[in-house]
């Protein structure tokens, strides 16, 4: 299916439902199939990097399984995927870059515990933010738009360490060690260009 639909039933025998140009919605409306949710092809949304980094960001950040990504910069002659082509999508060395970090990101943590997580957020002041977590233990946040943000969020009693993440290059841009009594929490990003992302852990 194109962007998303809500899977009536599952065949046991299939292991992934796959979705083209997929909206994390895809995510929420399948989740409870318990199976892996794919975002299987992109593109027809122009050429540029932070088009493709952020679907992967909010898509992989919703708890889907897999982002399979066309890139138009693999070309005859162009075998080593350095080409700038004239097509309805994207792709360059420095997107593969970006996806890269994202792949580290979500790796750095035990995402196998993590669930999409609608509850941590209470505020998210000058971004739209999404959450993966295993509650009271990890919790990765992806911030898209804006340029700072002021992140109110509820967490149990705990030893925090909060690292703010640069989307393109995967820099530790601001950590933070957090002694929590539970309830809610301030942190304030720093500066950032459309998109950032939020690893905390419990220490």
């Amino acid at each position: 299916s194109n962007f998303y639909y809500p899977v009536t039933e599952a065949d046991p025998y299939i292991s992934i439902l796959n979705f083209h140009y997929a909206y994390p919605i895809a995510v929420e409306k399948n989740y409870e199939h318990h199976k892996v949710i794919g975002f299987d092809e992109s593109g027809f949304a122009g050429n540029a990097d932070a088009t493709y980094r952020k679907q992967a960001w909010k898509f992989i950040i919703a708890g889907g399984g897999l982002f399979n990504n066309l890139d138009y910069s693999f070309t005859v002659g162009k075998e080593d995927g350095t080409a700038f082509n004239k097509a309805p999508g994207g792709g360059s060395p420095e997107l593969r870059k970006q996806l890269k970090v994202l792949s580290e990101f979500i790796h750095s943590f035990d995402f196998v515990k993590m669930k999409p997580d609608h509850s941590t957020i209470v505020l998210a002041k000058g971004s739209f933010a999404r959450v993966l977590s295993e509650p009271g233990e990890q919790y990765a946040i992806y911030f898209n738009t804006g340029n700072k943000c002021i992140l109110k969020l509820n967490l149990p009693a705990g030893n925090y360490e909060s690292k703010w993440i640069n989307t393109l290059n995967g820099n530790a841009l601001k950590t933070e060690k957090l002694k929590h009594s539970g309830g809610a929490v301030t942190l304030t990003s720093p500066d950032f260009s459309e998109d950032i992302a939020l690893k905390i852990t419990l220490q």
